[in-house]
């Protein structure tokens, strides 16, 4: 079992504190370990008290992260809660999901753009391989580790990485144009093939396989999660009406966790 206890034993419980008891975020109780069999190398995530406190001054630059990250802390697998119902957020995937957040934490402090990617490559392929391991199906822990590796182009890719995400959206929206315009006429299905061809343009830096998946895999999940949104939506418009007109805050119904102060509006 590759996910260990600190004192080598089988991690058979995975101890987190919910903070505050409304978030979104837990600390990690009791550090664990991770043995990546493919390097052999062993990853450790610290116990948030023990873990080491977050840089006074985040890196300067594109590295900077965009949200607030600190060792020990995870949100879990960062699933959008619309998108809960295809991937939730905990479950077989919290151990490498709590991993993979305190890798990239390490990523984001090393205030080097290029260094920073180098790591978060690597340490995307040990999420991926660690999902594997507690028995993540195949396609999901693929998935997982395209949308990740997404999320660290354009965080660390610099020009590259926006190129990247910019050319994955134009393949999808080609792949599924030419799906619809193939019901009037067949011939538009030679288009699907072309993102394919034009990820080949990515071998050298190893991402066409980076690109194939996500161009393909979003050509098939945005009509689903077009359906899906369109079902939540609704519900989330009540839910904001009523909290309108019993004068509490529409805001909170995006998220059912807290991100911010809530104000005492009493008990309702």
């Amino acid at each position: 079992m590759p996910f260990l206890t600190d004192d080598g034993r089988p991690l058979d419980e995975l101890l987190l504190a919910q903070r505050p008891a409304d978030g979104y975020r837990f600390e990690v109780r009791d550090g664990f370990v991770y043995d990546d069999p493919v390097t052999g190398r062993r990853y450790r995530v610290p116990a948030a008290a023990a873990a080491p406190p977050a840089p006074s001054i985040p890196p300067p630059g594109p590295s900077t992260p965009l949200r607030e990250r600190r060792h020990g802390v995870t949100d879990l697998a960062s699933v959008p809660m619309w998108l809960w119902s295809f991937i939730a957020s905990y479950g077989r995937q919290s151990a490498p999901a709590v991993l993979h957040d305190e890798r990239s934490t390490d990523a984001a402090e090393l205030g080097d753009r290029r260094a920073a990617l180098a790591q978060r490559t690597e340490d995307d392929r040990v999420f991926r391989t660690a999902l594997r391991e507690q028995r993540v199906p195949l396609l999901r822990a693929w998935l997982m580790w395209a949308w990740v590796s997404a999320d660290r182009e354009r965080e660390f890719g610099g020009a590259g990485g926006v190129l990247l995400l910019a050319q994955v959206v134009v393949g999808a929206l080609l792949v599924v144009g030419a799906s619809v315009a193939a019901f009037w006429n067949p011939w538009w299905l030679l288009l699907v093939p072309v993102p394919a061809l034009a990820a080949l343009a990515w071998l050298a830096r190893g991402l066409a396989s980076l690109v194939l998946l996500l161009t393909y895999s979003s050509a098939v999940l945005t009509p689903l999660i077009v359906v899906h949104v369109a079902s939540v939506v609704p519900f989330r418009l009540i839910e904001a009406i009523v909290e309108v007109v019993t004068g509490g805050d529409p805001g909170g119904v995006i998220r059912p966790t807290a991100e911010r102060p809530r104000r005492d509006a009493g008990a309702r």
